[in-house]
């Protein structure tokens, strides 16, 4: 069972330049006993002053999409891959449907040897 606790005050909510929230505060109308350590949700920071206000801080990584490969392909097959990994290693990566009616084990062993006798290290 979970506790709810109302708490009366005022807030103020600051917009950057394309009307996204950067900034949250709520100013209770009287301090409170209950201090939450900062916590952290998934855009940004929330936290709970001692005086009792709430504090919430946007992270601006958190609204850019980054990917950064884990790997650089060297070979590809028709089903699969081999990479060089950033830690170094060379990963080799085999998939073969079902659906597609093939010798797996045939098809696995001819596409691996092929990709690695083809492969410049």
């Amino acid at each position: 069972m979970h506790n709810t606790i109302f708490i009366g005050g005022q807030a103020a909510v600051t917009l950057d330049k394309e009307n996204k929230v950067s900034n949250i505060q709520f100013l209770p109308d009287d301090d409170m006993a209950l201090v939450l350590d900062q916590g952290s949700i998934t855009r940004g920071q929330l936290q709970q002053l001692r005086n009792g206000s709430f504090d919430y801080i946007a992270n601006a990584s958190a609204f850019r999409k980054s990917h950064k490969a884990n790997s650089t392909l060297l070979r590809k097959a028709a089903h699969g891959r081999l990479s060089a990994t950033r830690d170094e290693a060379i990963q080799l990566t085999l998939k073969v449907f079902k659906r597609e009616g093939l010798d797996v084990r045939e098809t696995l062993l001819r596409e691996a040897v092929e990709l690695i006798d083809n492969v410049k290290l």
